[in-house]
């Protein structure tokens, strides 16, 4: 693997090129050479050769060869020995003219091996062999000698070419020297090149994988304005830009991510098949999914009649309303494109069990509206109509239309006190502006509800007392609101005590927190009437509530106007026995 690698490197290849380079170009040179002197001594023995062996001086010995001279023909020839270059590796031969056999020559013992050469053929043909091939490990030249038309003798020369090839073995330990003396400098010179190149190449790919890895780091430094310095900065730019997108990304999904884990409603993203890719923390506790990894679509919805199939060829969303855990949750279905291709669903999970608990009140609040309305608006008409028919039949008397106008009068008070008590409700529903802010003595306040209410209760035969605890600071807050509750729970208190009941007022201060105590030992609330105290248009007793002018209204105002103080109030009761309101307001300033 790590020989793989290297041969697989740059620096391995730079060498590898710079090597054979070096290679062919002194192979090619050395064969060029070698070639060169091969070709060189052919022709200089050619030339040679044609130079001694003149056709003067052939005409000469044949002349010699005629007037019967054979020594003189012998003679001659030696003497232009020194001119045919005779030496060790190159002999001349007298051969018979007819059966071309050596008669003589400078080496008797190379004699006896003469071949039968192209050229000793052409001589004794009557034609000088003059032809030499490089291809042939020697070199010769024939010359007959004619008698008149009877060639008698050749005259043969013979080179061994011993001497070119031991030139040429010289050139080729040359060349083999050279050869290595040229891979060292060319693997030195690959190495130092690559270094220059994957120097600055190394550094970008440990950059890169830095990069890939998340860690962008400092920019690399430009050492050249060649390729590799524009490439340096080329890339140097493209991993600021990269980082730039990476960090807008990333803050994207962040932000994403945020909204998705403070979403209330649930968000669950499934993969094309069906394993989830992502779930916000509100789909998790809607659907009490425990283990994400052992969960998919058709599991988690399993009671709904869907599949992811429906889902993708749906040509809209798909809405679904499932029960689970007591909740009412309605399913948004939603196809995930990604560049044209399904990339899977998501689904939104909206919890509408407490909307369908606020539809259910309003429409129960519309009803005891129009209900509380009803008997009022019923009751004037009735008695106006019977008026109207006594005054068309002039059949009345004084008494009775006192009477009737009383009733018409007192029942024309309760719609007011109901239409002003849900005018202050829908007020403080929707906005809490219209409460003044203002400082005042919260123990002088109620000290005077109690002072007003004597009078009712001593008519009760009912006790009333106001005991302060301690000394009360400032108090800062909407004073008219803060009495409104103040008499209508001593109101309540007085009115459903019976005689020689006692009702006690207190007010202290208890951590940073003010507190009112009215406690009664009148009839109480039955238990399973308590947590249904502060709903609108609650009564614990219908009948007796309408009697003494009550809207149902009364408990629901005062824990709206406390609530908007930022404080508390808490009802506990023995039916019996008495009740005991507790309302905590914080001395510090309201949040309205």
């Amino acid at each position: 693997m790590k020989s793989k690698r290297i041969r697989s490197s740059i620096s391995y290849k730079v060498v590898l090129m710079f090597v054979l380079l070096t290679i062919s170009i002194i192979i090619v040179i050395g064969t060029f050479m070698i070639n060169r002197i091969d070709n060189f001594y052919h022709e200089e023995f050619e030339s040679l050769m044609n130079n001694v062996f003149s056709e003067e001086y052939v005409g000469r010995l044949n002349k010699n060869l005629e007037d019967g001279n054979v020594e003189q023909v012998m003679t001659s020839i030696n003497t232009y020995s020194g001119q045919m270059g005779i030496d060790s590796y190159r002999n001349y031969y007298i051969l018979d003219g007819k059966s071309g056999n050596a008669i003589t020559g400078t080496n008797p013992e190379l004699a006896k091996t003469l071949d039968m050469s192209p050229n000793i053929i052409s001589a004794l043909n009557g034609k000088i062999g003059d032809r030499t091939e490089a291809s042939m490990g020697y070199m010769d030249f024939a010359v007959p000698l004619k008698n008149g038309n009877n060639i008698e003798y050749i005259v043969y020369v013979k080179d061994s070419k011993e001497e070119v090839n031991s030139i040429v073995q010289n050139i080729l330990s040359i060349i083999f020297s050279s050869l290595l003396f040229g891979i060292f400098i060319s693997v030195a010179f690959g190495i130092l090149l690559s270094k220059t190149i994957i120097s600055p190449i190394s550094s970008l790919t440990q950059k890169a994988r830095r990069i890939s890895s998340g860690d962008f780091g400092n920019t690399i430094d430009v050492k050249a304005s060649d390729e590799i310095g524009q490439l340096t900065n080329t890339f140097n730019d493209m991993s600021m830009e990269l980082h730039k997108t990476l960090k807008e990304k990333q803050s994207e999904i962040d932000k994403t991510e945020t909204i998705l884990q403070h979403m209330a409603d649930g968000v669950i993203a499934f993969d094309t098949d069906g394993k989830i890719m992502h779930i916000n923390p509100a789909a998790k506790k809607l659907m009490r999914i425990p283990k994400i990894e052992n969960s998919n679509f058709d599991l988690i919805f399993s009671e709904i009649d869907l599949t992811m199939s429906q889902v993708n060829v749906a040509e809209k969303n798909l809405e679904k309303v499932i029960k689970r855990n007591e909740s009412e949750i309605k399913l948004f279905f939603a196809k995930i494109k990604t560049r044209d291709k399904m990339g899977g669903i998501v689904v939104v999970l909206q919890d509408i069990t407490e909307q369908q608990k606020l539809d259910n009140s309003r429409r129960e609040f519309v009803a005891n509206v129009s209900h509380e309305l009803r008997t009022p608006i019923t009751t004037v008409k009735g008695y106006a109509e019977t008026l109207l028919d006594s005054v068309k039949e002039n059949d009345y008397d004084k008494d009775m239309f006192e009477t009737f106008l009383t009733v018409i009068n007192n029942e024309s008070d309760r719609m007011t006190r109901l239409v002003k008590d849900l005018l202050l409700l829908s007020k403080l529903d929707y906005s809490k502006k219209g409460l003044k802010r203002e400082e005042f003595d919260l123990a002088s306040l109620i000290e005077g509800v109690v002072s007003r209410f004597q009078i009712t209760a001593k008519n009760a035969k009912v006790n009333l007392y106001y005991e302060p605890i301690g000394t009360l600071p400032i108090f800062t807050g909407d004073r008219d609101s803060i009495e409104q509750v103040i008499v209508n729970l001593v109101s309540n208190a007085v009115k459903y005590t019976s005689a020689n009941g006692k009702v006690i007022v207190s007010v202290g201060k208890l951590k940073g927190n003010v507190y009112i105590k009215i406690k009664d030992n009148g009839i109480g609330i039955p238990r399973e009437d308590l947590p249904h105290i502060f709903e609108r248009f609650y009564r614990v007793d219908k009948a007796r509530s309408r009697e003494r002018g009550g809207t149902g209204l009364g408990l629901a105002i005062s824990k709206d106007i406390i609530v908007a103080h930022g404080g508390d109030i808490t009802i506990s009761s023995d039916y019996g026995i008495g009740t005991e309101v507790i309302i905590t307001l914080p001395i510090k300033k309201p949040i309205f």
